[in-house]
C-alpha cells in the first residue's frame, strides 16, 4: 500500500467490528481494521480476521459523513490500494478504539 495525501477521502468507508457480550444482555463493539473505499476489502479483511481469531465475531459497518471534503479520524485503504492518511493522525491503535467513526451495521 502507498500513501497519498492528494487523494480525497469517500463519504462513506467500510470496516470490520468485532462484537463481544451475550446475544441477551450488554454488547461491546470495537473497530478491527481500517477503513476502506469498498465493502469487498472490508469482506476480505473480515474473512482474514475470523480465520485469525475464530472465537471473535466480525461484521462489516459502514460509516458516512456529510463533511465534504471527507475528513476521518482513521486512514483509509482505497480500492486501488492508495492510503488516504487522516489529517488528525490515525487513532488506532489497538483494539480497542473505536472512537471517531459514524457506525451502523451494513
Amino acid at each position: 500500500m502507498s500513501s497519498e495525501n492528494h487523494t480525497t477521502a469517500p463519504l462513506d468507508v467500510f470496516y470490520v467490528v468485532e462484537t463481544t457480550g451475550q446475544v441477551s444482555g450488554e454488547r461491546h463493539h470495537r473497530l478491527s481494521s481500517l477503513l476502506f473505499e469498498t465493502p469487498s476489502q472490508a469482506n476480505k479483511e473480515r474473512t482474514r480476521l475470523q480465520i485469525t481469531n475464530a472465537r471473535g465475531t466480525f461484521s462489516v459497518w459502514k460509516g458516512t459523513t456529510y463533511v465534504e471534503p471527507a475528513e476521518w479520524s482513521y486512514d483509509v485503504v482505497m480500492a486501488d490500494g492508495t492510503v488516504v492518511r487522516s489529517r488528525r493522525g490515525n487513532l488506532l491503535r489497538g483494539p480497542d478504539t473505536g472512537e471517531g467513526v459514524v457506525c451502523r451495521p451494513r
